[in-house]
């Protein structure tokens, strides 16, 4: 066995690592390295290996440092399967027309630029065609069901705990030498004891771990810590009244933040005040989150479904999709809380909300 690390290594985002086991290439990952464009489009363009000759994938979770150059992949001849849990399928089905859609446009935008100046126009990574054929590759599995991807490589996917439907990835491997490994990857793991996602099932006894690290020097307060501060803020600006601005990944935070406030609601710990959810993509997210309920702990079932309760839908909760539904949330001006994409304020219908909002020492 071989393992050759071409993303996800000395670099947060890209992650794909290729294996070369029993005669067969085998690709963890496939995601887009991010950053300034001059610095990744070529990167995400080009393969360092032939995608054509490359057997079977497995894909952790839908994030798109993990999936997002899969359509690429198989646009430039990958033709095997694709193994993720189902709910990373239906994520992958919104996150990935998503990122053709905003490659799309920001493509359009960079060749009016060249044009000026007499340069050759550029083509997105892959456009929603591209998408639509990779989705006819992924296979959908469960957690903890053991299956034979080869001849002598079985793959079981762990719950991670760290987005809806991520997995830690267990190949139990016996070579053509005899020799048996137990190889793990870790995926992107989640923290223990979090609201709404199961806690990590540790992979174990292995032989060899290709982990993730992006936190790995970092102490996290207790959720229960995370829930009262939040709460305090919300406190603190509804005695001021200002408005409260989120911004949170579509995908996974959003979901967080809204069960926490339903918690915190149902609680009595904060005001009745509106909270609107501002988010095309975390609107369709949140319907993959209802989807699949064997996903979510202990707690999300007691305290909710138990009951018949949507987690992610309350009297108090706003989705937003449309544009004119957007801009119409400038013109309100009592105490609120509007949570928006994108998490790292680079983009989307969150900057509009900061542009807004940022002035006001009482927001």
């Amino acid at each position: 066995m071989k393992i050759e690390f071409i993303g996800g290594a000395r670099t947060v985002t890209g992650s794909q690592h290729l294996l070369f086991v029993n005669g067969k290439k085998i690709l963890l990952e496939c995601g887009l390295f991010q950053g300034r464009r001059k610095d990744t489009y070529e990167k995400n363009k080009n393969f360092s290996y032939n995608p054509a000759e490359v057997d079977a994938m497995i894909l952790s979770h839908a994030h798109i440092d993990h999936s997002g150059n899969i359509p690429n992949l198989t646009s430039n001849g990958f033709k095997g399967n694709i193994y993720a849990t189902a709910a990373t399928v239906e994520l992958c089905q919104i996150m990935l027309r998503d990122s053709a859609y905003l490659q799309g446009r920001d493509v359009e935008w960079v060749n009016k630029r060249r044009e000026k100046k007499n340069q050759a126009p550029i083509e997105p990574l892959y456009t929603m065609d591209d998408v639509e054929k990779a989705m006819s590759q992924f296979v959908g599995m469960q957690y903890n069901r053991t299956f034979e991807l080869f001849p002598g490589i079985k793959v079981t996917f762990r719950d991670a705990g760290h987005i809806l439907g991520s997995a830690s990835i267990l190949l139990e491997i016996e070579e053509d030498n005899g020799k048996k490994i137990r190889l793990g990857f870790t995926g992107d793991i989640g923290r223990p004891e979090m609201p709404v996602i199961r806690t990590p099932d540790i992979l174990r006894d292995l032989d060899a771990l290709i982990m993730e690290s992006t936190y790995g020097n970092r102490l996290h307060s207790p959720s229960e810590d995370v829930e009262e501060e939040l709460a305090k803020v919300i406190r603190d600006c509804c005695d001021t009244g200002g408005r409260i601005i989120i911004p949170a990944f579509a995908v996974g935070r959003t979901q967080l933040i809204v069960y926490m406030l339903h918690k915190l609601f149902d609680q009595d710990r904060i005001p009745q005040i509106p909270i609107y959810v501002d988010s095309p993509m975390a609107v369709n997210a949140t319907g993959v989150f209802r989807n699949h309920p064997e996903c979510m702990d202990r707690e999300a079932h007691r305290v909710f479904l138990k009951e018949g309760d949507d987690p992610f839908g309350f009297e108090r909760l706003s989705y937003v999709r449309s544009v004119d539904g957007s801009k119409a949330l400038n013109a309100v001006t009592e105490t609120s809380i509007i949570i928006s994409a994108s998490g790292m304020c680079e983009g989307g219908r969150i900057l509009h909300h900061l542009k807004n909002n940022i002035g006001n020492p009482n927001n």
